[in-house]
């Protein structure tokens, strides 16, 4: 038989040359990072496809595509090949890279991109395509319950919110429970709403339960679900619970500190063993949901003082996360103050606005007791009472900042008519009922230390009435 005897460097170049001419054919876009998740490249035609309209370069590839692979392929050094990304709203085909130094340590890694033009590729995601639009048409109970925030929807540069937003990321990639803790306004929802975003679970249901304003007789119900005919007047079908409905998805419990002590014991069962019982019902259900708390109390305080459960609280804050007051952080003042004021505006049909110079330092000094809802309302007050113009300046703040209201007196003072109408116009009898009511809140919060279970007990109220006024006068925690 005659040797046949190949030209090894040719047909190697032969072949490298093949491939590289397939891969460019296939691949249209590209996209790297470094070891952090840092966007260090990304190619012309991929910024088109993303729509950005400024270079992304320096941000981190979440704030960018929230879904992406790249930082699976640091974490874990293993790559992906040919696998389906949900982008812009539709469907493209990924292959992620990791790159490595000398030592085998990652140091980064590198995307590459397939949308429908290959004509291949056209049949592939043309159908899942279709698929996920008629899932989306079809399950419109279950796109009530997905998340509706991402990370990069929350504006800000300081380092103490890339520090937080760190630990988002990283609390995503592990299933475990993650505490939010923080003052009243931080922001712990939108976060909670990112992370589920983030994770493995974002394509399953996120719910969301306000333990505080559930009253204690309806609060274990609504976790647990009703089993058919557990009681009279019950729903012969039955009821499922928010821990049903979360189902393989997050259940995000806020104001966990207001969790009564019984459902506390129940809610550690659920976290340790994964099953429940419906109320009525003898059968255990097995349960798999990654829990998210939130409180802006002191658990830590809390156990010390018997009101909240020590193995409870330990198995709850997995990975803690501590969400700085908006008076830490002044410099994100100026990027949160325009997207309020641009939601504002189109929300209200007014016409655009901007900030002053001199109203953003105004914003700056202010202490911000309410962090970022406080911030929201002065500025939708802001809009509205100077609709017709278009620079919001630091009197118009200054006005909305100085209006407080008039506690009521516990001494009588006289005066004449006309002194009450030129000092302090009369209040209406609503008017001096509403300040009553808040003087009362105040007072009955300040001597319980904060504490809303012990207050609305002492004003001879529901916890969730008292919620729910609190909220209604907007009544800040002193």
């Amino acid at each position: 038989m005659q040797n046949i005897r190949f030209d090894t460097h040719a047909m190697r170049a032969k072949v490298l040359s093949f491939l590289q001419t397939s891969f460019d054919t296939f691949y249209e876009h590209t996209i790297a990072v470094d070891q952090k998740g840092i966007l260090t490249w990304i190619s012309q035609s991929y910024c088109d496809f993303l729509h950005l309209e400024t270079s992304p370069i320096g941000q981190h590839i979440t704030d960018v595509i929230p879904n992406s692979y790249l930082p699976q392929v640091i974490a874990t050094g293993k790559p992906v090949f040919l696998d389906l990304l949900y982008v812009r709203h539709q469907w493209v085909l990924v292959s992620v890279i990791p790159l490595h130094n000398d030592l085998g340590q990652v140091e980064g890694a590198f995307g590459f991109v397939a949308t429908d033009r290959p004509s291949s590729m056209k049949p592939l995601l043309a159908k899942y395509n279709r698929l996920q639009s008629e899932v989306r048409n079809a399950n419109h109970y279950q796109k009530e319950r997905t998340s509706r925030y991402q990370l990069s929807q929350i504006a800000g540069q300081s380092e103490a919110l890339k520090q937080v937003k760190h630990q988002v990321r990283q609390a995503a990639r592990f299933d475990i429970s993650v505490l939010l803790t923080g003052e009243t306004g931080t922001g712990k929802e939108l976060f909670a709403h990112a992370l589920h975003n983030l994770s493995d679970r974002s394509e399953s249901p996120f719910v969301s339960i306000n333990v505080a304003a559930i009253p204690d007789t309806l609060i274990e119900a609504e976790f647990f679900g009703v089993a058919p005919g557990a009681f009279t007047g019950a729903k012969k079908e039955g009821r499922a619970g928010k821990l049903e409905l979360a189902q393989d998805g997050t259940l995000f419990l806020d104001e966990i500190g207001d969790m009564p002590l019984v459902l506390q014991s129940k809610l550690l069962r659920v976290l340790q063993e994964k099953e429940f019982e419906k109320i009525g019902s003898n059968t255990i259900q097995k349960t798999n949901v990654r829990i998210v708390a939130a409180t802006s109390r002191n658990l830590l305080k809390m156990v010390e003082d018997g009101e909240f459960r020590a193995d409870l609280y330990y198995r709850l804050s997995g990975m803690p996360i501590h969400l700085p007051a908006l008076r830490e952080r002044p410099e994100d003042i100026e990027f949160i103050a325009e997207r309020i004021l641009d939601e504002c505006c189109i929300r209200l049909n007014l016409s655009t606005k901007e900030l002053a110079t001199d109203a953003l330092e105004r914003l700056k000094l202010h202490h911000w007791p309410g962090n970022v809802r406080e911030l929201y309302n002065l500025l939708e007050r802001a809009c509205i009472l100077n609709e017709s113009q278009t620079l919001i300046c630091a009197e118009h703040i200054e006005a909305l900042m100085e209006f407080r209201l008039t506690p009521v007196s516990s001494s009588v003072s006289f005066c004449t008519q006309s002194e009450t109408t030129e000092i302090h116009p009369p209040l209406s009898l609503k008017e001096q009922v509403k300040t009553a009511e808040i003087q009362a809140i105040r007072k009955a919060l300040s001597r319980n230390r904060g504490k809303r279970v012990l207050a609305a007990k002492q004003l001879g109220i529901s916890r969730a009435a008292l919620y729910n006024k609190i909220a209604q006068f907007n009544i800040q925690d002193s």
